[in-house]
């Protein structure tokens, strides 16, 4: 019984060892790639003045387009009040042409005081 006790106990720590040392090997490999990629891309300068002119580039474009939105906007805005300001004195004349043909109630007589107002 002593000699099982003693197995089970081996193979739990010595797999707790085995993880353990992997990941201290595996963080160990992981910071030497690190090191070595940030070293070729500071001494790629072709590569960050490509990089530069294309951020230059795309703020522009973002630029221009932000400015077109904005005046379209804008535009539309206007034509919509206009077009619903000439919408509704069209629909006011329709309905007080209508009434002059009906006979004239005292409750729409009150109507029409309330809309005018």
């Amino acid at each position: 019984m002593m000699g099982e006790e003693v197995a089970i106990v081996a193979i739990v720590f010595g797999s707790i060892l085995t993880i353990v040392f992997l990941g201290i090997v595996g963080s160990i490999i992981n910071n030497i790639v690190k090191r070595k990629s940030k070293g070729n891309l500071s001494e790629n300068k072709e590569f960050l003045a490509a990089l530069r002119e294309f951020k230059e580039k795309t703020e522009s474009r973002l630029s221009n387009l932000e400015e077109i939105v904005t005046d379209e906007s804008h535009s539309k805005m206007h034509q919509k009040k206009s077009s619903l300001k000439k919408e509704q004195n069209r629909s006011i004349d329709i309905e007080l042409n209508d009434d002059s043909g009906k006979e004239k109630s005292s409750n729409s007589g009150n109507l029409r005081n309330m809309l005018n107002q």
